[in-house]
């Protein structure tokens, strides 16, 4: 079998996949080993192709990934370690074997193996002649299989076996006729290479370098390779090619006798369903300290995607990684920022600069040195190039800031609808900022007030600038140098809320007249509409009460006449007869009276709610 081709190229992708290049000379037959867990995406990606005298690849062969105990257990063979020959034996019950034992040869057919004593075991053998032979196992000094298939089996076996000792690999075995040079290539799941940043500034020079943090996703010592890294995510998906798969079938009874049976038609289950591989996030980095190594690295836009090519052979341990260069330059527009969003009392130091470097930046942590000294860190978002990038790194302690505000709501309009008044205001919030500051130079800080949509912003006094980013207001306020100053923002924005005209107060009809936002007509004539409203609630309470007191009249109606029912009409029950008859009456002419003031009452007030709709109509409906 020749030496499997060696590792060529290597492609590491973001996703969490590489693409593996072989090549090399081969005669006759070659292997590859892979991990298990590999085994999927090699038998989906493989390709075998070959240049040279009559070269021809053929199929390509591996172990399945049943357990070898299942496998020989389904043949009748089970060998433990501490028991093999007599595991040997009872798998070749039936079959001829040969056994020696010193300088005698038994031959014949196995029986199986007995325990006749708790520490010895006998052969059974049935001999040529008929006879039965009894052979001591501790005597038996070799076995030869007579037959054929026998022989087969203990290949089956070993084989099996070393399939189970194998551990997690698994031998993948290629057919070549003839000699030449084979291209091999394939994917497998690979840990996702990652960037670090190293930013080197020096006055208004910043300089970026980026490393590449690569690990090795094959299980062999990887020498002067070409290896590639790039941010593309083709689509990849888990589909299980290495297990076996079984087509299930219809289970068929045979029909009764003098028919012929009747076969369903076999069913395939469906091709097992595939999942996405999910990009994991990638990172990004660089170092001013490569930039010699950097001038064997080119760069490519392939629109979807960028990627680092790197010139130079690079060499990988096998289960190891390695740091490498992948870019060193200096870009522009370099500044430092002092910004205070909320969250601590001293602003933090931001570094900005616009991506001149040439390449993507992809998100990944970056380490900041200023004036030759380590000065923090942060997190490089994905940035495309000459975009802006803003790192904050640390806080100035020497300054502190604050921030305060308070709410108030202002009528801008009260306008009259058909369905209700609505009421319109500007709610505003005034932000107070206070910057503190102890170095001896002025310090310009950048308060940020989150944007919303909707919402206008507008500076006071003391404000040296305000921007917006899209996402925050920046407000920037200069504090001189041992001292404080103190600004004002207002932010505002409009609400609208509507009022139902019965719920109108008089209180608040005299505010609005109070700022305005009716005149005093309209003031007027609402007025008389809720006096009218207020009028009519009134005259419904006293027709309220007026039906209380006939309810209880009705009720002394009632007793007077059950008492009537069992009165006599003589003696003294006529006299108290006579008496509760005439009470009876009386409370008869009174609920009369009573209904009738109910109904004056309700139609009062229905005529002043009716009045007060008519008046409220007219001055809806007026210019």
């Amino acid at each position: 079998m020749s030496e499997s081709p060696r590792v060529t190229r290597l492609v590491m992708y973001k996703h969490g996949m590489a693409l593996v290049e072989r090549s090399g000379p081969v005669d006759g037959d070659f292997a590859l080993t892979f991990r298990h867990a590999q085994m999927k995406d090699v038998l989906k990606s493989l390709s075998v192709t070959g240049t040279g005298t009559e070269l021809a690849v053929g199929a390509v062969s591996f172990d399945t990934p049943t357990d070898p105990h299942t496998q020989l257990g389904g043949r009748g063979v089970q060998i433990e370690s501490g028991n093999a020959l007599r595991g040997l034996f009872d798998g070749l019950r039936g079959r001829t074997v040969e056994v020696d034992c010193g300088d005698t040869r038994h031959r014949g057919e196995v029986i199986g193996v007995d325990e006749s004593a708790k520490y010895r075991q006998v052969l059974v053998l049935r001999t040529d002649a008929g006879s039965v032979s009894l052979i001591e196992l501790a005597d038996v000094g070799a076995v030869t299989l007579a037959e054929g298939p026998s022989r087969e089996n203990l290949e089956y076996l070993l084989d099996r076996s070393r399939a189970l000792t194998a551990g997690q690999h698994c031998q993948l075995g290629v057919q070549v006729r003839g000699s030449g040079t084979v291209q091999v290539s394939y994917v497998v799941p690979a840990p996702l290479w990652r960037l670090s940043y190293r930013l080197v500034r020096d006055g208004d020079t910043l300089v970026l370098t980026a490393m590449g943090i690569v690990h090795n996703p094959v299980d062999e010592d990887l020498t002067d390779i070409a290896l590639t890294l790039t941010t593309g995510e083709p689509v990849s998906f888990d589909i299980d090619l290495y297990e076996s798969k079984h087509a299930h079938r219809e289970v068929v009874e045979e029909s009764r006798r003098g028919a012929a049976p009747v076969v369903a038609a076999g069913k395939t289950r469906s091709p097992a369903a595939v999942s996405m591989a999910m990009p994991a996030p990638a990172g990004a980095g660089y170092f001013d300290a490569y930039a010699d190594a950097v001038d064997d690295v080119e760069t490519a836009d392939r629109g979807e995607y960028f990627e680092y090519r790197l010139s130079t052979p690079v060499s990988l341990k096998r289960g190891g990684a390695s740091m490498i260069p992948l870019a060193v330059q200096a870009v522009d527009d370099v500044r430092r920022e002092l910004v205070w969003n909320g969250h601590d009392r001293s602003p933090v130091i931001v570094l900005v600069f616009t991506n001149t470097a040439g390449i993507v930046l992809e998100e990944g942590p970056a380490v900041i040195y200023e004036q030759d000294a380590y000065a923090g860190e942060a997190m490089v978002p994905f940035t495309a190039r000459d975009a802006k990038v803003r790192l904050p790194f640390a806080k100035d302690l020497a300054v502190r800031c604050r921030h305060t505000s308070t709410v108030s709501d202002v009528t801008a309009r009260v306008r009259l609808a058909r369905a209700a008044l609505v009421h319109e205001q500007r709610r505003e919030r005034l932000h107070t900022l206070r910057v503190e500051n102890d170095h001896a130079e002025p310090v310009d800080v950048i308060f940020e007030i989150p944007r919303v949509q909707g919402r206008r912003v507008e500076p006071r006094d003391n404000v040296t600038a305000i921007a917006d980013d899209g996402t925050n207001h920046r407000i920037t306020v200069t504090a001189p140098g041992h001292g404080t100053v103190e600004t004002t923002v207002l932010e505002s924005w409009p609400l609208s809320s509507e009022i139902d005209y019965e719920r109108l107060a008089p209180g608040q009809l005299e505010e609005w007249l109070a700022d305005r936002s009716l005149d005093e007509a309209t003031i007027t004539a609402l007025g008389d509409v809720l006096d009218k409203w207020a009028a009519a609630e009134r005259l419904e309470s006293g027709a309220e009460q007026v039906e209380a007191a006939r309810s209880g009249d009705y009720e002394a109606q009632s007793r007077i006449s059950e008492q009537l029912n069992v009165l006599g009409t003589d003696g003294p029950e006529g006299e108290l007869r006579r008496r509760l008859i005439v009470d009876l009456e009386a409370l008869r002419d009174r609920s009369t009276e009573q209904g009738e003031k109910v109904r004056q009452l309700r139609d009062d007030a229905e005529a002043h709610r009716q009045a007060a709709w008519d008046e409220l109509q007219r001055l809806i409906g007026a210019p």
